[in-house]
């Protein structure tokens, strides 16, 4: 019996809680407004837009002047295996240095390996290499470079192996980052969340009594009665023109006789 009572307050006080939302609804609103327009701007005007541009190489476990008859499903899981090691030459200091010194670039292989990256595309023997860069141009020209040099390390490296370029860089006409339409709707959940949280802790926080409700949820005595609002009873008027509380005077038409006799 008392679980089911605990279960009935318990809902009662989210009914409650539901009711601080909607009749403050404007703010969550305005919270998820502006933030979001906060989020909004400082994407566009404070985030610098950068581009992005790969190349689409295949990996061959023979070498490239090896004549090859037949491709067995031996040869293709091989290929696959080695993608991940392709990846990591790469993206490796003599590669990446033969990288700079090809396309004359003005970075150290540290900083060109952060403009990088690498998927495989879906678990095939085939992987892509994106650079990512704040000019389009200059995004699809190192990536057609490291498509230029990178198979020849690879082969010098790994021996009995090749590589083929299947997709050169082009250059890109859209930005890759930020994307300013997610940002902002993620800035607009914040926003609400953030004014739920503060609503919900308000709504804790204040221990004020509003009504029987409140009295009977803090005390088991009986309630045996309410106040009324006298404010609302002094405003009405009665049958001769007087609210209540108020005591009725002598007509003016009896005090003028009186001054007649």
């Amino acid at each position: 019996m008392r679980e089911n009572e605990n279960r009935q307050e318990v809902e009662i006080d989210l009914l409650k809680l539901f009711g601080a939302y909607l009749h403050r609804w404007w703010l969550i609103v305005l919270c998820g407004v502006l933030i979001a327009a906060g989020t909004w701007i400082f994407s566009t005007r404070f985030i610098t837009p950068m581009y992005r541009a790969g190349v689409t190489i295949y990996v061959n476990n023979t070498s490239s002047g090896e004549r090859v008859e037949s491709i067995t499903s031996g040869n293709l899981s091989v290929s696959q295996q080695l993608v991940a090691t392709y990846v990591n030459i790469i993206q490796s200091d003599t590669v990446l240095e033969k990288v700079i010194e090809a396309a004359h670039l003005n970075c150290t292989s540290a900083e060109l390996r952060k403009m990088m990256s690498t998927e495989q595309l879906a678990k095939t023997e085939m992987f892509r290499v994106y650079i990512l860069h704040p000019d389009p141009e200059q995004t699809a020209y190192i990536a057609n470079a490291i498509a230029e040099e990178a198979p020849g390390a690879i082969e010098d490296i790994v021996e009995g192996s090749s590589t083929k370029i299947i997709d050169r860089a082009k250059v890109p006409t859209a930005k890759f980052s930020p994307n300013v339409m997610k940002n902002t709707a993620i800035g607009g959940v914040i926003g609400v969340v953030l004014a739920v949280v503060y609503l919900t802790i308000y709504y804790l926080l204040d221990v004020r009594i509003k009504g029987e409700d409140d009295l009977t949820a803090i005390a088991e005595y009986p309630i045996l009665g309410q106040i009324p609002e006298f404010s609302q009873l002094g405003s009405r008027s009665g049958k001769y023109g007087y609210g209540y509380g108020k005591r009725p005077g002598k007509k003016a038409a009896a005090g003028t006789e009186g001054g007649n006799t």
